[in-house]
């Protein structure tokens, strides 16, 4: 075993390793160590610093007065060592020839004298770069009753708790498997302006830039349609009148649009009849409120007012008319044109998904597949590979508001060690008792031990099984942080 020369507080502790004995030296013919008392002995590291400290109590050895014992601390872990200021306790006659004989002495050692029915104490501390082999060390004791000091040769014995720096595991955390969803109901959605000859319903192709905006609603019927995966369920055609003009006759203008738009649409596939409806909205006027919202109008504060008024629709536009007639003529010019719009949906549902097409899914319409296809998927690669955390990111971003998805994005970005990541997640990953544990864990690498242990105790109380365990780790992760220190 390799020893060092330790400094401690400006005295060298340096033990002569296999020197001879004085003939003259004095002798205790009985262990004195399992006499001795640790009242504390401690361990702790700053900055890359190792301290040690410790207290014995020495009033239960006996000595003769001829007697003597050299104690010298060790502290020993797995391959390597460092020798600390030993002591020497002399009886009355031994402590004597100590004093003469500059040959009896042990350099750098603290001298006692022993007293029978005395109090005698012994305290001491070190301090020294911290080396890895210190990782997994405990404080050792050896006694020279012979004066012959081969520390190897000596009896020794452990005091103290083992000093124990190795890292704390990793808690544990079980991704949730989300519900199969048994209908994969989904929808494409968008908008077309479609001009109409003014106060008339029926449709022209060829009319002003219609060709361009119906064109936007058959792309959207065939990209579903032309999807393998999927069946069309419904394709409506939802039609909106601007304010201006009386309500009565927009809406006929909004209903019977709707339905020639529809027709239109309709004859243009041989899809089933069933499939196509229209419904209508006679005015937007949560379309104006949204436009006027964001204006810039000098008005606008009272014009919304008036928009959210219980008046009567032809009250409405009447009021704006004439209590803001320069706001009035900006917003036809500019807002009501976008008013008289059509919005489509083309409604479809999604056939389960095997692993491999999920995987082609995800890449190209990641909504088409569930939640827990896209956890299978995961599921398939090794956790934490970059696959793996490549498909719970999809998962997430594709249901960003579901807490399940949240949840597992976050147990993977907490064993990634993501921790910024993390905490986006876990604010939307809900109240379940694994959400609470993952939480344990982000506050415990956060130092805020006491947050860990509610959450981690709310998710043993939740019936969560690994938390149990989780507070054993937290405890570990208590002790280290209570043993490493920093000064800065």
């Amino acid at each position: 075993m390799k020893f060092h020369t330790l400094y401690i507080k400006g005295i060298a502790a340096a033990l002569l390793l296999g020197a001879a004995a004085s003939p003259a030296a004095a002798k205790s013919p009985h262990s004195t160590l399992p006499q001795l008392k640790a009242r504390n002995i401690s361990f702790y590291t700053a900055d890359s610093i190792m301290h040690v400290d410790y207290d014995f109590d020495l009033s239960d050895i006996s000595l003769g007065s001829n007697e003597r014992v050299t104690l010298t601390p060790v502290l020993a872990g797995e391959g390597d060592s460092i020798v600390l200021q030993p002591v020497v306790v002399n009886g009355r006659n031994a402590a004597i020839k100590y004093e003469r004989e500059e040959s009896q002495r042990v350099p750098g050692a603290t001298v006692l004298q022993y007293r029978k029915g005395q109090q005698l104490s012994w305290s001491g501390s070190a301090e020294f770069p911290y080396e890895q082999w210190m990782e997994l060390s405990r404080l050792n004791v050896h006694e020279d009753l012979c004066g012959c000091g081969v520390l190897q040769e000596q009896a020794s014995l452990p005091f103290g708790d083992e000093f124990d720096n190795r890292p704390a595991p990793a808690m544990v955390m079980t991704f949730l498997q989300p519900v199969v969803e048994a209908t994969k109901a989904r929808a494409e959605e968008g908008s077309a302006f479609v001009d109409y000859v003014v106060n008339k319903t029926n449709i022209l192709p060829d009319y002003r830039n219609n060709r361009a905006e119906i064109r936007k609603i058959t792309a959207t019927i065939d990209l579903v349609k032309n999807d393998p995966l999927v069946s069309i369920t419904e394709i409506n055609i939802h039609g909106y009148a601007s304010p201006e003009g009386s309500y009565k006759n927009n809406a006929r203008l909004a209903e019977g649009r709707a339905a020639s738009l529809k027709n239109y649409v309709k004859s243009l596939y041989t899809l089933s009849d069933r499939l196509f409806t229209s419904t209508s909205t006679p005015e937007d006027w949560a379309g104006l409120r949204r436009l006027v919202e964001k204006s810039t109008l000098a008005d606008k504060e009272a014009i919304l007012g008036v928009i959210d008024s219980d008046m009567e629709p032809d009250a409405k536009d009447a009021a704006l008319k004439t209590r803001f007639p320069q706001s009035y003529r900006t917003m036809l010019a500019d807002m009501y044109p976008a008013l008289r719009h059509s919005d489509y949906t083309v409604k479809y549902v999604v056939r389960p998904l095997t692993i491999e097409e999920t995987i082609e899914v995800m890449k190209v319409s990641p909504k088409n597949a569930s939640l827990q296809e896209m956890f299978l998927v995961a599921q398939s690669y090794e956790p934490g590979s970059d696959e793996f955390n490549e498909a719970m990111s999809i998962a997430v971003a594709t249901y960003p508001d579901d807490p399940v998805a949240n949840l597992n994005a976050a147990i993977a970005a907490l064993n990634a060690q993501q921790w910024d990541a993390a905490r986006g997640y876990l604010a939307k990953a809900g109240q379940s008792g694994e959400a609470q544990q993952a939480r344990g864990m982000l506050a415990m690498h956060d130092g805020d031990f006491d947050a860990a242990q509610s959450y981690l105790e709310a998710a043993q109380a939740a019936g969560v099984e690994d938390a149990a365990f989780n507070l054993t780790i937290l405890d570990r992760a208590r002790k280290l942080a209570a043993q490493n220190r920093t000064t800065k």
